[in-house]
């Protein structure tokens, strides 16, 4: 038996490939990580909008994904928290959204303007959500940083991996290359979610995000505390889906300076440079270090992975597709002495009880410091990793947050110079990481993010209301850890609705 599966979006267009006929993918091995289904069904070629080719195609999907990331990073055996399967709900109830929250990936459907919006039946929606939870395997730390520029990664990473995916399509990336055989115009791969962003446009036509999302953009970095919370179609604002449209352009960007380089353009090639670009982006990942300018984090980690892995091949394809979008790498000042420390090196994952001291006196620790301490190794080089998690009240910010802190992660690496403890690469400093994480929390509340007990508007106009209820939805809710009201993340919400 066949079953019906498009491998882009439902509204990709004419040059896309159409929906096919295939073979479905096998069940994931024991041995690898995989999915529980619900609804599910026999076989067949079933027409889109039935549950039968919602099933189908949503788990195709996933497994395409799954696919894909095994191609550039290896076997995937455990989700976050070592879950051998996560549920894959291709509908779970009735909104414009899906969502990745450690526990599940769950998507919707909602009728708008008489038309039904699966968000389960496009390829892109269901890759960006499985690319959460990949990153969340391999970096965990990610998932609660306060900083909006870590949101905007982790949502950046969800659209690369959605293009990856397509990519890995034979039928796609000849379609692309007869569209734009230099990847250097807009097409039906560096758009995604068409469909949802359709839904939403029929909402309301002003909407951010009722221009679907492009990663062939010319977007420059700008610091998100500087621009608007709302804006018109696809405009670059404070919000993680818009603002990770920045990195998904470095991204972009990438894949078409190393495809340019290719010494012909084959769409055999075409997969070459997209799954260098892919390996290049998951190294990069992996070795980041959490700081307030995030993307220009992971796009050093990225060129000292491909010195590390590659020979230093692809760093100038690299530090071009990013300083096209207006980040600056100069990638081996985060391994370099900056700043020496009492005490003699680290040993292991161990620092001096002078290097703590004086460490936490530079960082304005205060009285009762949380400090974790591991052993890491960046690119060849050992060190140190101290991260000091600072608390930062949020009762000023608004009134329904008094008593309520956010936790800022500020990682510093430690290594030796001279047989002297000493910082490599930058140090933070407090009053700065205190800003980002108020301009975060500024932002969640001004897009509704923050579940507050009880319902109401957001702090600024967001929301588009439509039968059941407004597109978007909380991603943070307020905990009591320890004795004290803690913001904490829970979910990343689908990227097509531009929620955080």
């Amino acid at each position: 038996m066949s079953i019906n599966f498009n491998p882009n979006d439902p509204q990709a267009g004419s040059t896309a490939p159409a929906m096919r006929e295939k073979s479905p993918r096998a069940n994931r091995p024991t041995s690898k990580s995989g999915f529980t289904f619900t609804g599910t069904s026999e076989e067949g070629q079933f027409n889109p909008d039935t549950p039968q080719f919602l099933f189908w195609q949503c788990r195709e999907a996933a497994l395409a994904a799954v696919e894909t990331w095994e191609s550039v990073a290896g076997p995937h055996t455990r989700w976050q928290g070592n879950r051998n399967k996560l549920p894959l709900r291709q509908d779970a109830g009735l909104d414009l959204n899906a969502f990745y929250d450690r526990t599940s990936f769950s998507f919707f459907h909602q009728a708008v303007g008489g038309k039904t919006f699966f968000s389960g039946a496009s390829t892109d929606v269901v890759a960006h959500e499985l690319g959460h939870g990949l990153l969340d395997s391999v970096r965990p730390d990610f998932f609660e940083v306060n900083f909006l520029e870590a949101g905007a990664f982790h949502e950046a990473f969800g659209d690369c991996m959605a293009m990856l995916t397509a990519l890995s399509d034979t039928e796609t990336r000849q379609k692309l290359l007869a569209v734009s055989s230099d990847l250097r115009k807009r097409n039906f791969v560096e758009t995604t979610a068409e469909d949802l962003s359709n839904g939403i446009k029929r909402m309301d036509p002003n909407h951010n995000a009722a221009e679907p999302r492009h990663a062939f953009n010319k977007l420059k970095f700008q610091i998100p505390s500087t621009l608007p919370d709302d804006g018109g179609p696809g405009r670059l604002i404070n919000e993680v889906h818009s603002f990770g449209m920045i990195f998904t352009g470095c991204f972009w960007d990438l894949i078409a300076n190393l495809f340019g380089a290719a010494s012909s353009k084959t769409e055999a090639n075409l997969l070459n440079a997209a799954r260098l670009a892919g390996k290049i982006l998951v190294a990069g990942a992996k070795g980041a270090v959490i700081a307030p300018r995030f993307l220009q984090s992971v796009g050093r980690a990225m060129v000292l992975a491909d010195q590390s892995q590659n020979n230093g091949a692809s760093v100038d394809h690299i530090r071009n597709a990013f300083q096209t979008h207006g980040i600056l790498l100069g990638a081996n000042a985060m391994l370099a002495p900056s700043m020496a420390l009492a005490g003699g090196a680290p040993k292991r994952a161990s620092l001096t009880a002078a290097t703590r001291r004086d460490l936490m006196e530079r960082l304005g620790a205060g009285r009762r410091p949380k400090l974790s301490v591991r052993a890491t190794n960046v690119f060849g080089t050992p060190a140190v990793e101290a991260v000091h998690a600072r608390e930062v009240p949020l009762g000023d910010i608004d009134k329904r947050l008094r008593g309520v802190v956010a936790i800022a992660h500020e990682p510093v690496l430690i290594g030796s110079s001279g047989g002297r403890a000493s910082v490599m690469g930058a140090m933070p400093h407090g009053i700065d990481t205190e800003a980002e994480v108020r301009s975060f929390v500024n932002s969640l509340l001004a897009h509704g993010r923050i579940e507050l007990g009880k319902p109401g508007k957001p702090k600024r106009a967001k929301g588009i209301v439509a039968g059941a209820g407004r597109i978007g939805g909380t991603t943070h809710r307020i905990k009591t850890v320890g004795g004290k009201k803690v913001l904490q993340r829970f979910r990343f919400l689908c990227g097509c609705c531009r929620c955080t």
